[in-house]
């Protein structure tokens, strides 16, 4: 996305870095091709989603915006998904890939869903430090 806002298609890969004659394994990449042919990619030693932010890092220097669902801070990865860029997020069925699209948040302006409310009512019913005797 440019810094107006408006989506740009642009073609994706991800995969290994590897190096030396033996093609040993030096860490992750995740790039990206702009319509314009310009790539962009971020590198990391030992992770996929961290190789996913720096190359969001990149992007922004140029100001452009990755959406990406594996940037969103609830999007979580199981012990058998780690590195492979599939991973989950509350409110999806299923496994979701990382680059996928983050899907939008709800906005709600109920008084239950107001976070200071909660907090206020959860703090309301606890009993810390105070034993009753019966």
């Amino acid at each position: 996305m440019n810094k107006d806002g408006v989506p740009l298609a642009a073609t994706y890969e991800m995969g290994i870095v590897s190096t030396g004659r033996s093609r040993v394994f030096a860490g992750h990449f995740v790039g990206v091709t702009l319509p314009s042919g310009t790539e962009f990619s971020g590198e990391d030693e030992h992770s996929l989603r961290a190789a996913l932010r720096k190359l969001d890092a990149h992007l922004g220097a140029v100001d452009l915006e990755l959406r990406s669902v594996g940037l969103d801070p609830r999007f979580s990865e199981s012990g058998l998904s780690v590195d492979t860029g599939w991973g989950y997020v509350p409110g999806e069925e299923g496994a979701v890939h990382m680059m996928d699209v983050p899907p939008e948040r709800e906005c709600s302006t109920s008084k239950d869903d107001d976070i200071d409310q909660l907090v206020r009512d959860a703090v309301k019913g606890m009993r810390i430090g105070i034993f009753f005797k019966p």
